[in-house]
């Protein structure tokens, strides 16, 4: 009797590993199957390259690309027609199209994109219906013109189009700039084209430059403004810095942020800018300040100036202006004396720099 119970549950026990190695079989069939069904849509394909790809950065510039809208671009001839760069081969393209895409960002305060996930949903053959990037930034002090920079996703050689693009950034880290040196931009005016050499006195105040700032700009400067610069020509020369300490003094004006461009119109003419400075002036920090119900503004003296970054030019300029305004927003009006400013007179060589820090 036990014999016969011991012979039915060995038999038993095969019949279940048999089944078992037979299911598997058939999951290993269908997976076959299914994997092949992917490779002829060229599916499975456009997965591998798209997931383990972390983009190329191609390029920045102040302005898009003239006449290039996003899409898919399939040969080395149509990438040439929009960028005139070797960040792409012929060879690249031989393997893979690519998505090339814009990020509008601000250089001055926003560096090291990083491509750091990626979610697609495909619709049919050779077509993306939703692809999803999430990038990173690394965040510093700034605030300057935004500028696009063009980054290209590696795709499967089938792939030709993507329906819905979609694009996220986000800091990778906090900063704490403290009282920062705004957007001081700084211009140069000769009475004939020649070489100057611009060095900031106080370089380890400095978070952020453009052009880059070694130990010196080293530019050529035309009677227009132009100035020529490692091969690119710029109309003025960038820097913002920290560790800029203003406070509420004793004299300065306030003025109603209704009226803010008036009074900086009048103001800075005052104090040397030519319209054309008066424009990015006001530009830059008039949405900053007209929507407040009060703004405490007070502009700094040249010694104050001088003693935050001093500023040495060679050959010498026949003038030197620089405005820097502080300003704080109140919700009530409080009383100080009338700052009293001096005209200034450009003549000859000048050079002009205006900038401003928002009191805390």
């Amino acid at each position: 009797m036990d014999n016969n119970k011991k012979k039915s549950n060995t038999g038993l026990i095969i019949a279940i590993v048999c089944i078992s190695i037979f299911a598997l079989f058939m999951l290993g069939i269908i997976a076959i199957i299914v994997i092949t069904v992917l490779f002829s849509f060229g599916i499975f394909t456009a997965i591998t390259n798209v997931i383990n790809d972390t983009g190329i950065e191609l390029a920045s510039y102040k302005d898009e690309v003239p006449g290039y809208t996003e899409h898919v671009v399939t040969s080395y001839e149509e990438y040439k027609m929009y960028f005139d760069n070797e960040k792409l081969t012929r060879e690249d393209f031989e393997e893979n199209n690519y998505y090339i895409f814009a990020i509008n960002y601000d250089p001055c305060s926003e560096s090291d994109f990083k491509i750091n996930s990626i979610n697609v949903e495909y619709g049919s053959k050779g077509v993306i219906k939703e692809y999803n990037v999430g990038l990173t930034y690394k965040a510093k002090c700034g605030g300057c013109a935004p500028e696009y920079m063009y980054y290209a996703i590696k795709l499967g050689k089938d792939v030709r189009r993507i329906d819905d693009f979609n694009y996220d950034a986000d800091a990778r880290n906090s900063v704490d700039c403290g009282h920062v040196a705004y957007k001081p931009m700084i211009y140069i005016y000769p009475e004939k084209d020649m070489n100057v050499e611009v060095k900031l006195g106080h370089p380890k105040y400095l978070t952020t430059t453009y052009p880059k700032y070694e130990t010196s700009w080293n530019v050529y400067a035309h009677t227009n403004g132009d100035l020529e610069y490692n091969g690119r020509t710029y109309y003025g020369l960038y820097w913002e810095g920290n560790n800029h300490n203003v406070k509420v003094e004793k004299d300065g004006f306030v003025i109603k942020g209704e009226d803010t461009s008036k009074f900086l119109e009048e103001k800075l003419e005052i104090l040397g800018l030519n319209e054309r400075e008066i424009n990015e002036f006001i530009i830059y920090w008039l949405p900053k300040m007209e929507h407040n119900k009060y703004n405490y503004i007070r502009f700094e003296t040249k010694e104050e100036i001088d003693s935050y970054m001093p500023l040495d030019i060679n050959p010498v300029p026949d003038s030197i202006i620089r405005v820097y305004m502080n300003y704080k927003a109140l919700d009530e009006k409080i009383n100080v004396k009338e700052q009293k400013l001096e005209k200034a007179t450009r003549k000859g060589y000048s050079v002009i720099e205006w900038g401003g820090s928002i009191i805390k």
